[in-house]
């Protein structure tokens, strides 16, 4: 785990603004994806490597849609977002008036992330990079937010592990998923650690809030 406030984004990259659920945001993108694709080929075979977190996915829109449409939910909590990639999410959550940590792995992420936190003035935010094979952190929280992260089917026992690790007694996990082929072994996966879920669908996205029973 490395903490890191004080970051800018490596590559060229441009701004702009994004409407959802009522709400402006300003964030900061690549301007070519291209360039950066070769960038890390070069570097890199491993697919860990691959900037995922250069996109802005529809399964964060509708997670951030979700949140800011239930604000309430969010006032005063403690948030994690795992694999926050742009983190639209967890800016949606630290509007909403939760305390939030976002997580990702990549290393090249933090830059754009904490330029889209300074973009957006919000203080009650901040970032680590958490790898969910060898996590590094004992905190709880209220609350865990993800989308899109089971792309890759390996990943499954790790993410289950940081799910388990990191929900507090009352806390909730909810999560947005365009309906990737590993989602029903996910979701029976959480069955069998205690927990129960409920099933939503926010703009063709599957969102799903799993509790503790």
């Amino acid at each position: 785990m490395f903490c890191d406030q004080q970051a800018q984004p490596i590559f060229a990259h441009e701004e702009e603004t994004l409407l959802l659920a009522g709400h402006s945001f300003r964030l900061c993108k690549l301007q070519d994806l291209d360039t950066i694709l070769e960038h890390y080929v070069r570097q890199s075979a491993k697919t860990e490597r691959i900037p995922y977190y250069t996109q802005l996915w529809n399964s964060a829109l509708a997670l951030g849609k979700y949140v800011l449409l239930n604000q309430e939910l969010f006032v005063g909590k403690r948030v994690l977002e795992l694999g926050c990639g742009l983190g639209l999410p967890s800016l949606c959550a630290a509007k909403a008036g939760a305390q939030v940590l976002a997580t990702d792995f990549h290393p090249d992420n933090r830059g754009f992330f904490m330029k889209n936190v300074a973009l957006n003035g919000l203080q009650n935010i901040e970032y680590c990079e958490l790898d969910w094979r060898q996590p590094g952190l004992s905190e709880q929280f209220d609350c865990i937010l993800g989308s899109d992260l089971i792309y890759e089917r390996e990943m499954l026992p790790a993410l289950l592990h940081c799910v388990k690790h990191f929900m507090g007694p009352q806390a909730s996990f909810i999560y947005a998923d365009p309906g990737r082929a590993a989602l029903q072994e996910f979701s029976s996966s959480l069955e069998k650690l205690g927990m129960r879920g409920e099933l939503l669908a926010i703009d063709e996205i599957y969102l799903q809030i799993w509790s503790r029973h």
